[in-house]
């Protein structure tokens, strides 16, 4: 996933407002900030980890879904104004 000024982009199929992206149950999804901004990635599920506020280009952040499911997250900053869902399969 690519972050960017106040967006989510899926580098694999490019959808954004949401931005909706599938990998398999054990993956590993990372959110790469391509513009200066503050943003992170903040999860419903209260078991996955939330990233720090990034304000650097070129800043990282990955999280693991080892198990099958819907997992939406939105900017900790910009609330649901900038989304996704990670889908596990």
């Amino acid at each position: 996933m690519n972050v960017g000024n106040v967006f989510f982009r899926s580098v694999h199929n490019g959808t954004m407002e949401p931005a909706v992206d599938t990998v398999a149950a054990g993956g590993t999804v990372t959110w790469t900030w391509i513009e200066i901004g503050t943003h992170s990635v903040r999860f419903a599920d209260a078991g996955l980890s939330e990233s720090p506020a990034f304000t650097e280009s070129g800043s990282v952040f990955s999280q693991a879904f080892p198990t099958a499911g819907t997992y939406p997250y939105d900017c900790g900053i910009h609330g649901p104004a900038m989304a996704g869902t990670i889908v596990v399969k």
